[in-house]
């Protein structure tokens, strides 16, 4: 195989579906030699916003000398951005080694019975693991892909688990309530093992606490145990006061809810000290100063000001529209493009209420509305034009503003993704 058929391997497995149970990833990993075991971690659940705070966490145990792993999905231009070391991308040898590796083991796994198939999921989580075992990785941050109970990340024993806000989402797999959902991502919280979350629904919290006290790990919920304060919140970035650190720290991401993703981050590194993990004072502010992570009410241009969101569900565009609405002084040009297994209607009337004109588009997969059917759901905000091809739609867009306009592209990691390529963004 070469780097771009070995991609093509691995999505391919992705098209035969999902698959729950830690079964078949634990065999994966012991046949790899339990890579997993090598390296100490910290584990990220949640819906809205465990990616930034996974970047946070891994930019600040960076910054305090130790070599990190990330492991983060999906990805928005290039595979090779869900498997990090020290803030680097694995590299394409790496990448093409390990998945040659994963495959072989995959045909023999196979071989032994259907109920032995390998996912996309399992697979690029095993090569993750693999590659900070051989990288000589000491402090892992590992995002929860999809629910937790049954994600394959759940085999690791982390020194602590962070949970953030809880939304809506897959309910096909998760559940249709708030506190079933709660109940998969619960599912991360082990034996003994601190977990911090965030200041939530009584019913999530009440999930979250049941789980935490009949495994007695201790649990802290950041807003009620922890206090912190949102001091500015600007499209440069935000301002936040950490009492569990007690000083105000620097974060260059955008919108109010990172200052309480930012007190999540730090809170779940609180409990990785109180475990022997080494973090000087200065690291936190130093880490958080040049945290990235794009697409996250990503700024990439600024006359006219073009914005980058992957939000995807409908709670997470209301909050994304209500910061804009805060920070902007005029009504921005959308370009949207939804996957067909989310909320057009709540997504379209959340971004929609802030548009003056929208493009709605469609980005390239089988998985995605129609142009024109996310046209119809945005048409009762805005006038809305239909527009085939990511970088058609911007076009389109960028054609109907000012120097003194933003841009708004959002509604899909796939939507972002494409629009990072056409303006030859390059995320490793």
């Amino acid at each position: 195989m070469d780097y771009d058929s070995a991609v093509r391997w691995l999505f391919a497995q992705e098209a035969r579906g999902i698959k729950f149970g830690l079964a078949n990833t634990n065999e994966l990993l012991s046949r790899l030699g339990d890579p997993h075991h090598s390296f100490r971690s910290l584990h990220v659940a949640g819906t809205n916003g465990k990616g930034s705070v996974s970047a946070m966490a891994e930019a600040v145990l960076r910054e305090a000398g130790y070599r990190t792993g990330l492991y983060t999905s999906p990805h928005l231009v290039d595979f090779r951005e869900r498997i990090r070391v020290d803030g680097e991308c694995i590299g394409e040898r790496e990448m093409l080694r390990l998945a040659e590796e994963v495959r072989e083991i995959a045909e023999d796994m196979r071989a032994l019975g259907d109920e032995k198939r390998l996912t996309f999921f399992e697979l690029t989580t095993a090569m993750a693991f693999a590659h900070f075992a051989d990288s000589g990785v000491e402090q892992a941050v590992v995002e929860v892909g999809m629910g937790g109970r049954l994600d394959s990340t759940n085999v690791i024993a982390p020194d602590c688990v962070a949970i953030s806000k809880i939304a809506m989402e897959h309910t096909a797999f998760l559940g249709n309530t708030l506190a079933a959902i709660a109940s998969e991502k619960a599912g991360t919280i082990k034996p003994s093992v601190p977990v911090v979350t965030l200041d939530q629904a009584p019913e999530v919290l009440e999930v979250f606490r049941a789980r935490a006290s009949a495994v007695s790990a201790p649990l802290r919920v950041v807003g009620q145990d922890v206090r912190y304060e949102v001091l500015s919140s600007t499209l440069d970035g935000t301002e936040v006061y950490l009492e569990e650190i007690d000083r105000a720290v620097t974060v260059p991401l955008v919108g109010r809810y990172q200052g309480e993703n930012c007190a999540l981050a730090c809170s779940a590194l609180a409990e990785l000290m109180k475990r022997g993990v080494y973090i000087p004072d200065e690291a936190f502010p130093r880490g958080l100063a040049a945290v990235r992570w794009p697409g996250r009410l990503e700024v990439v241009a600024r006359s006219p000001r073009i914005v980058l969101d992957v939000s995807h569900t409908a709670e997470g565009a209301r909050t994304v529209a209500a910061e804009l609405r805060r920070m902007l002084d005029r009504k921005a040009v959308l370009v949207l493009g939804v996957l067909n297994d989310k909320d057009l209607g709540g997504i379209a009337e959340a971004f929609g209420s802030i548009a003056r004109l929208a493009v709605a588009t469609a980005p390239e997969t089988s998985r995605a509305y129609s142009s024109r059917d996310v046209c119809k759901a945005l048409s009762p905000y805005c006038p809305a034009h239909a527009v085939d091809g990511v970088g058609n739609a911007i076009e389109h867009a960028l054609a109907a503003t000012s120097e003194d306009d933003t841009v708004l592209i959002a509604g899909s990691l796939y939507t972002v993704g494409e629009a990072k390529r056409w303006f030859d963004g390059k995320a490793c």
